[in-house]
């Protein structure tokens, strides 16, 4: 049996700008980072042979030497272990660049597009197209793409396991009757669009037939909750509402949340105070407003003499669709009451 581990964009040094503060942009920043060593040291731990990086290592082609160090002493260290990489569309060749020679067990694709494994007739490709694949059939081949792929185009080719960077989530398929296909996600989700379990996939290949096995990796796990507010007369009724969908679901207070309110809703609701609030009970927290606003309160609100009321009647002039009207009165009421625009 041979172990391998498939993992891809991982967006070292990445900026983490939407998070709230500073320190926790680099708390982050550094998190990721010992998640990328912690996995390497449970390959070593566990007899992995070869580590598939499948593009975007880094976040872009510019890289502190610190990170630099540190992932070649990763490498370095572990000569045991053959590291696979592919450059992604964000670092380009900067990783390759700034090492002083490369190390022999870090396998670049820059001269040589397929290695072999002779004793487990394993070959390990990279591949820019389809079309350019020669596989052969007694072989268990893996190829490394980092792209979006028509899965179609990749059949027939001889393809038992495509490593796939890019995407990132887990997403996986069929390549017909012979091989599949997978993006195994990031490692760690950076931003409040990145949602759920992330990690790596562990391959356990014995005699030709691999075993895909899923490992959840992150420090900390980013959670999607929607809430819907239809019922809720107030910034009170919704407060009660998120609160109720929150303890359902039982949330560590280290990990990140996205709330996504939904339903109808009254302009009124008080955003800014909801996430200041929760922020106080999680790592960090996002509400994002994904309802629609009835309009019920425009007639009774159009007519005041007031600086919303004024808004209101702007709005009701114009020559718009009703839908963005309605949408537009949504927005600017919530901004003249103090809520933050998400």
């Amino acid at each position: 049996m041979i172990k391998m581990i498939h993992c891809s964009d991982i967006h070292l040094d990445a900026v983490m700008s939407g998070l709230p503060d500073k320190e926790k942009q680099e708390e982050r920043r550094n998190e990721i980072l010992l998640t990328f060593v912690r996995m390497v040291r449970y390959a070593a731990k566990n007899s992995i042979k070869a580590i598939l990086i499948v593009g975007d290592l880094f976040d872009s082609i510019r890289i502190s030497p610190a990170t630099i160090d540190i992932v070649e002493k990763c490498i370095t260290g572990n000569r045991d272990i053959d590291f696979y990489y592919v450059a992604g569309n964000h670092e380009k060749d900067a990783f390759l660049r700034e090492l002083s020679a490369i190390p022999e067990n870090l396998k670049t694709f820059s001269d040589t597009r397929t290695y072999r494994y002779d004793s487990e007739k394993i070959t390990i490709t990279a591949a820019d197209d389809p079309g350019e694949l020669n596989l052969s059939p007694e072989d268990y081949n893996i190829v490394l793409y980092h792209g979006t792929i028509t899965p179609n185009a990749w059949k027939g080719k001889n393809i038992d396991y495509l490593a796939l960077g890019h995407f990132h989530e887990l997403k996986e398929g069929s390549l017909g009757s012979r091989g599949r296909y997978c993006y195994s996600g990031c490692l760690e989700g950076r931003g409040f669009d990145e949602c759920g379990e992330k990690g790596f996939i562990r391959l356990n290949i014995i005699n030709g037939i691999m075993e895909p096995i899923f490992m959840q990796a992150s420090k900390r796990t980013i959670h999607k909750v929607e809430v819907d507010i239809t019922e809720a007369n107030g910034t009170g009724d919704a407060d009660f509402l998120i609160s109720d969908a929150l303890q359902k679901q039982s949330i560590p207070a280290d990990d990140l949340v996205k709330i996504v309110l939904t339903g109808n809703s009254s302009p009124d609701i008080n955003i800014g105070f909801l996430s200041k609030k929760y922020s106080d009970d999680y790592y960090a927290v996002r509400i994002v407003d994904d309802t629609s606003y009835t309009g019920q309160e425009t007639a009774g609100t159009q007519y005041d003499v007031s600086l919303k009321g004024e808004f209101i009647r702007m709005v009701m002039e114009k020559e718009w669709p009703e839908n963005e009207k309605q949408e537009v009165i949504k927005l600017g009421t919530l901004a003249l009451g103090g809520s933050r625009i998400i």
